[in-house]
């Protein structure tokens, strides 16, 4: 019976070889990627009581799913998009509980934005649009811009990340900003020229 072991190549139970990498417990990753996690929620949503939730809510996700992101070749990536989708549904689930919710008289909830609260966005419709607009035509570039300039990666931890050359998250990077830049130029609509 050794002999037919032998020829399939199957270990014995003591032989099984060590895993590549270090096991990591969930909290230990969590801890570690925090930080990232949170920059693309508030890279997104602008507002820091609004990305921790998000952020949570994707960590519980996160929880449920962790034997599987555990084994995948790049937990991370994996993680990060369930951060992503969880920081899309974030205000959907917002809206859909909304319907639901019964302000207490007098309390004045909910609150209806100010003036200056929409003020304070309006400096950033701009760059959403242009943002939205190369994300569409472009994603690789938007998704290179955003990695460098909004979670503070390195070049060669984009390239990792993306799964390209350096020389090409280069290119992106370069490429996504002038575009950007040409986007956010533009004239507003339904400005001419003065005669």
């Amino acid at each position: 019976m050794t002999g037919s072991t032998e020829c399939h190549g199957l270990a014995e139970p003591g032989e099984m070889p060590e895993p590549s990498r270090k096991q990591q417990s969930f909290q230990e990753f969590i801890a570690q990627h925090h930080k990232e996690f949170m920059r693309h929620a508030m890279s997104r949503l602008r507002n820091l009581h609004d990305a921790d939730e998000a952020v949570q809510i994707a960590a519980v996700k996160i929880h449920a799913k962790w034997t599987v992101i555990e084994a995948h070749a790049n937990p991370l990536a994996l993680a990060m998009e369930i951060v992503r989708t969880s920081v899309i549904d974030y205000y959907r689930r917002l809206a859909r509980l909304a319907d639901r919710e019964i302000p207490l008289a007098g309390s004045g909830l909910p609150r209806t934005p100010s003036a200056d609260d929409l003020l304070e966005l309006r400096g950033y419709e701009r760059l959403d649009k242009a943002r939205t607009f190369l994300e569409e035509r472009a994603p690789k570039q938007a998704e290179c811009v955003r990695l460098r300039f909004l979670e503070d990666k390195t070049i060669a931890e984009i390239a990792e990340y993306l799964n390209i050359t350096t020389n090409a998250t280069t290119t992106n990077i370069h490429l996504g900003l002038k575009a950007l830049n040409a986007l956010m130029n533009l004239p507003e609509p339904g400005k001419g020229r003065d005669s």
